[in-house]
């Protein structure tokens, strides 16, 4: 079979030790330099320990996913698995309609079913892909709260001098996942940020203990991608405390955490939302 789909280890199934935090203003907190952990530091690990760190990550969606039913994960692996040629093709219809649109970023985040139900086949094949630069983030997708107008006005300016090309991974290797801070708020849902090089994926499992409805995954079309950053390392961390100031609950100093903590003192520069494509 010409997919790369990694192999389920069921014996290996585990879950990260992952963080939760409640709902609480960082604002009057020490900086976001004092958010990032070891956890989120970067290393150089073997070919081997990259695989076993990816397939803990997707482990970790799967046991949430399924209630750790190892019946259910084998099927819904399997069948991403011996459909590859099949979500491929769907997936190169999806390719070729993102180039046609004439509203890429619409187009994009229209393609939430598909990336819902195939969220093991995208992150399992990301080396299959190029990721396209839609648009710099300055708001939400869901509540509209955005970064001052400021902000704003320079990454108009920005994307209108300059053109951004695709970019693609040489694998498909995860390497860091952590809990949202706004997954204490959601009572049965989770929210993961995942990192794969300068890219954070946002992912939200819902349903996680309600009677008669099984968990849902929504893996975002549209993620976070910091092109320009020159620190050492992304942390899922930082992010998600950033997004959920700014994003979730518009605190006053959501801002000033996103547009001068995280891009210029921590210089992870300006982030954009990107969609992958087949290569």
């Amino acid at each position: 079979m010409k997919n790369k789909l990694k192999k389920v280890y069921l014996s290996a199934l585990l879950i990260l030790p992952i963080s939760v935090f409640s709902c609480a203003n960082y604002s009057n907190q020490a900086t976001l330099n004092s958010i990032i952990s070891n956890v989120d530091s970067v290393t150089s690990p073997s070919s081997d320990n990259k695989k076993k760190s990816h397939e803990t990550i997707i482990n970790t969606i799967l046991l949430n996913a399924f209630r750790s039913d190892r019946t259910k994960i084998v099927e819904y692996t399997k069948t991403q698995t011996e459909n590859y040629e099949k979500l491929m093709n769907e997936f190169k219809l999806i390719s070729e309609g993102f180039f046609k649109s004439q509203n890429k970023k619409e187009f994009a985040i229209s393609q939430q079913e598909f990336f819902k139900k195939n969220w093991y086949f995208i992150l399992n094949n990301l080396d299959k892909f190029q990721f396209n630069f839609i648009e710099f983030v300055t708001s939400d997708l869901s509540k509209n709260y955005s970064t001052s107008e400021e902000y704003q006005q320079k990454m108009r300016i920005k994307e209108s001098n300059n053109k951004y090309n695709p970019f693609e991974f040489e694998n498909t290797y995860l390497e860091n996942i952590r809990e949202g801070a706004e997954s204490a708020e959601l009572g049965d849902a989770l929210v993961y940020y995942i990192r794969k090089n300068k890219m954070i994926f946002r992912i939200l499992i819902n349903n996680l203990r309600a009677e008669g409805a099984n968990p849902e995954v929504f893996l975002r079309p549209i993620n976070w991608n910091f092109g320009e950053s020159t620190a050492n390392t992304i942390s899922p961390l930082l992010v998600s405390n950033v997004v959920h100031q700014l994003f979730i609950h518009n605190y006053p100093k959501g801002r000033e955490e996103f547009e001068n903590e995280m891009v210029k003192k921590q210089k992870y520069g300006s982030p954009s939302f990107v969609f992958p494509t087949v290569k």
